[in-house]
């Protein structure tokens, strides 16, 4: 996380937040639902998630250095394999060579790739077929944060700076904006294994147009199933592709995010909404499919909320350095 983070939230949100909740950080509370009808979780998902998916990241991450003896003195501490640990792994890395991920882990994403491609050679091409991996993260920032505000930094230099801290699973991202507001990313990252027999998939992949959608099932837009409740902002949601290296898609990122106002009992709210819709694999063998549509996209839901929760806070507290320096 950015330098400087913590003391801002403790600042900012050192009133308590009157909301029944499922999990709290950096004093900041956040909600979590798999469905924008369903119940919010009552049980923890970020840290025993993130803490799970440190312990494989690092120990991966750990193999392929020892494999390959570079990087050596990236590795300082290899009996602490925790969240914090694989960060500060991973920046230690990228450090010396921004790229090295695509070298170091080359077989993971050969490996990947090659899922992927079964998973896309398996499945019904009807997109009104898809499956989504999804959730719906609601944080109690108060003024510290708007639905604009996010959406802003998520397309900034500032998103891709602080990725790697984001998730233990992320290892690149780069993002160009182009005048009309297009976006293209390039993207390391992995995900599975902590739910899933299918383990990590550690997938390189770019979204080469992220956009503003239109839901009509129809040429130019996507499956009305796709469409979310109204009150998200059509001018705040974007959707793209995600193309592996060899050219398939192997799915469509939907993010979209919308302002909850303040009430008696608790402070504004901005509620994330991601979601990736899938090739649903339904040509596979009966427990393959089973455990891809349940198992493995829970593992990306898990992510996701990691992902959010993480980026929601570095977000904030970068609006309240920008507030600071306009101050001095």
């Amino acid at each position: 996380m950015q330098l400087g983070y913590l003391s801002f939230l403790s600042a900012v949100f050192s009133a308590a937040t009157v909301v029944i909740a499922q999990e709290v950080h950096g004093n900041v509370t956040f909600e979590v639902r798999w469905n924008f009808t369903a119940p919010i979780e009552t049980t923890d998902i970020k840290d025993a998630y993130e803490e799970a998916a440190a312990v494989q990241a690092n120990l991966r991450i750990q193999q392929a250095i020892n494999t390959t003896q570079t990087y050596t003195e990236c590795l300082t501490n290899p009996s602490d394999l925790s969240p914090a640990a694989v960060y500060a792994l991973k920046n230690c890395i990228v450090a010396e060579n921004p790229l090295a991920f695509f070298t170091l882990l080359a077989d993971d994403i050969s490996a990947s790739t090659d899922f992927w491609d079964g998973v896309i050679a398996q499945s019904t091409t009807d997109l009104t077929q898809f499956v989504p991996a999804r959730t719906y993260v609601r944080g109690y920032y108060g003024d510290a944060l708007t639905a604009t505000d996010f959406a802003e930094w998520t397309l900034s230099a500032y998103a891709d700076e602080v990725d790697l801290d984001v998730n233990p699973e992320h290892y690149y991202k780069h993002t160009i904006v182009d005048a009309s507001g297009g976006a293209w990313s390039q993207i390391l990252e992995g995900w599975g294994g902590v739910l899933s027999s299918f383990g990590t998939k550690r997938t390189n992949f770019t979204i080469p147009t992220y956009t503003i959608p239109t839901f009509n099932g129809s040429e130019g837009g996507y499956p009305t199933q796709w469409a979310i409740d109204s009150s998200f902002n059509p001018l705040l949601q974007r959707i793209g592709p995600k193309v592996l290296p060899d050219g398939q898609t192997m799915g469509f990122l939907h993010i979209a995010v919308r302002d909850v106002e303040a009430t008696a009992t608790n402070v504004s709210a901005v509620e994330i909404y991601s979601a990736v819709w899938y090739p649903p694999y339904d040509k596979a063998l009966s427990a393959d499919h089973e455990e891809f549509v349940t198992n493995y996209l829970a593992d990306e839901s898990h992510h996701m909320v990691v992902e959010i929760i993480n980026d929601g806070l570095d977000a904030a507290a970068d609006f309240a350095a920008a507030s600071r320096r306009r101050r001095a």
